[in-house]
């Protein structure tokens, strides 16, 4: 009886202190929350900057999944809608988006572990939570439609990967500190519109900032060469057109860009000085499988999505 009575409590110490363990493991660190403190007190940061603080208490509820494993090793979490939204609908039923892209990124970033990632119009983070939520690598993420950026907020806090991300709620445009209009429609399909006049719903009041607001991050980070992934609805040109510093400070080996079929005829003058913009700095336009495209048929036949990769990484580490 007295051996029953020592075993039981040599069990139940050990579970104890395994608790205790877990706690402290899931608790996130000093340093962590350190480094959300160092992104908000940059003092170069423009005041239009919105970064959001990923150990944020979450108001409203909303349904996760976990994703199809790629590569038979990488999954992670992702929460979505509830209503008809493209993405949220696929991942919904199949558990994974865009699944042929996100492979090849991934694939990129396990042969280049230098390459840091840019995601701009991450949505519910369906790329993000791939690369940081699962890979581990530093992602930030940028959208302007605060439900999405709660909902990676909520992946981030579940794969317990904040000190992997810096979120960024704004919209890219020619200015920073406007407060412009979306398109009210499923989350996947908004666009930014030159509408001043403000919704009753302030989800789709957002402020705009230029591409090289987000320099002071990547520099706090410490990113030297990235990888960026663009999907915007057309409004993809004011990366360009306000982004010179960023390309100049931080070795963008490779862009991945939305190139729509309809964005492309409707803002034909945005998406020639896109052509122009990569041009100048010596990229090489091509799809996933980089087979190269020709400059002059930009409008007529390329691909819903290009590979704008640096001359010198093209053969080198990309392709």
């Amino acid at each position: 009886m007295a051996m029953n009575v020592r075993s039981l409590t040599r069990i139940i110490l050990v579970v104890g202190c395994c608790c205790l363990l877990i706690g402290y493991c899931l608790r996130p660190s000093k340093q962590q929350k350190q480094s959300i403190n160092d992104i908000l007190t940059i003092k170069s940061l423009g005041s239009a900057v919105n970064i959001i603080d990923p150990y944020m208490k979450l108001e409203n509820d909303v349904k996760c999944i976990k994703t199809k494993v790629l590569l038979n090793l990488y999954n992670t979490t992702v929460c979505i809608y509830d209503d008809k939204d493209t993405v949220s609908t696929s991942l919904a039923q199949t558990h994974i988006w865009d699944e042929g892209y996100v492979t090849r990124l991934l694939k990129i970033l396990i042969q280049n572990p230098h390459l840091d990632v840019i995601d701009i119009g991450a949505n519910i983070g369906s790329y993000t939570m791939f690369t940081a939520g699962a890979l581990g690598r530093f992602t930030l993420s940028v959208d302007c439609f605060m439900p999405n950026i709660e909902r990676i907020v909520k992946a981030v806090q579940i794969q317990n990967v904040q000190n992997r991300v810096v979120l960024v709620q704004n919209a890219l445009y020619a200015k920073s500190g406007e407060i412009l209009r979306l398109t009210k429609e499923s989350a996947a399909g908004l666009q930014l519109t030159n509408n001043t006049q403000m919704d009753t719903d302030s989800h789709y009041n957002v402020k705009t900032i230029r591409f090289d607001d987000l320099l002071p991050i990547l520099i706090e980070r410490k990113v030297r060469a990235a990888v960026i992934k663009i999907d915007i609805e057309g409004s993809e040109s004011y990366m360009c057109e306000t982004g010179s510093k960023v390309f100049e400070v931080i070795d963008i080996q490779l862009v991945i860009m939305e190139w729509g079929h309809g964005f492309r005829k409707w803002y034909k003058s945005r998406y020639q000085s896109m052509v122009k913009f990569f041009a100048l700095l010596d990229y090489v336009a091509s799809d996933e499988n980089c087979n190269v495209h020709d400059p002059a048929n930009w409008e007529a036949t390329w691909p819903g999505n290009i590979y704008w990769i640096k001359r010198i990484n093209f053969r080198n580490n990309i392709c």
